[in-house]
């Protein structure tokens, strides 16, 4: 009897382990959730006589970046060029950990960079840090994006301490809305990104089609929900870079 217990127990293990492999399977966004994320945030300034060049590695870096065979362990780079400034780019990169990172950069696409950045093109450049780890799953979006934007912003905020809780609901609310198509059909995607080295620091990346999505998000209850949170004095400083991929030719700058 003791002997079929054990049977009994140890098929019902098996069973439901089968299950929750079909139910992970069927349901790739979830998984998708549950992935340790790393993210840079890096800002180039490019020699304007070298930006045909730059585009044509950078191309070549976001496609390597984005195939799995080359870079297991990156699930999004995105480039995108500052609407004031024609020679400035953002690199949007997000993987899984350190490690992938640490990968990424002995593939071939990245050292292609590395040697465009070794000619002297590159006039400044800066790297922020940030992570998605220590925020609850909807930080991060996992569906599609999208192929070309006309208006993005990327929002760096410093939140009060004590206020930290309620800026996490406040932005989920606006994060989890702005991604509803029946609610906002023009917003692209939202992300909310922790920095690693400033506490109490926070990045917004938000795409939209165009400044008509932009005009429409800011009319939003959850757009307002942030709003009110600003006005009652949670944000201690905000800094707004206005981004694009329209102008960069071809469709492969912001992954689908």
């Amino acid at each position: 009897m003791l002997h079929f217990k054990v049977y009994l127990q140890t098929a019902l293990v098996a069973v439901g382990t089968a299950a929750a492999h079909v139910e992970a399977a069927s349901q790739p966004s979830v998984t998708d959730r549950l992935v340790v994320r790393e993210h840079w945030l890096v800002t180039v300034e490019i020699k304007p006589d070298r930006i045909d060049d730059f585009l044509k590695v950078m191309e070549g870096d976001a496609k390597g970046s984005r195939d799995k065979a080359q870079d297991p362990g990156c699930l999004r780079f995105d480039l995108l060029r500052d609407r004031e400034n024609p020679n400035k780019f953002v690199f949007y990169e997000a993987y899984t950990n350190d490690e992938a990172i640490t990968t990424h950069k002995t593939t071939a696409h990245y050292k292609a960079w590395a040697d465009f950045k070794a000619t002297g093109a590159v006039e400044s450049q800066t790297v922020v840090k940030a992570e998605t780890t220590s925020l609850p799953p909807w930080a991060f979006q996992t569906v599609p994006t999208g192929t070309k934007t006309s208006a993005a912003v990327l929002v760096t905020v410093d939140i009060k301490a004590e206020k930290l809780d309620d800026f996490l609901k406040v932005m989920e609310g606006d994060a989890v809305n702005a991604r509803d198509k029946s609610v906002e059909p023009n917003c692209l995607r939202f992300d909310l990104l922790k920095d690693k080295e400033v506490p109490n620091r926070f990045h917004f990346y938000e795409v939209y089609v165009d400044d008509a999505a932009i005009d429409h998000h800011r009319t939003t209850a959850h757009y307002k929900g942030w709003a009110d949170f600003k006005a009652a004095g949670g944000v201690e400083k905000q800094a707004v870079l206005k981004l694009e991929t329209a102008s960069i030719p071809g469709e492969w700058a912001l992954q689908p």
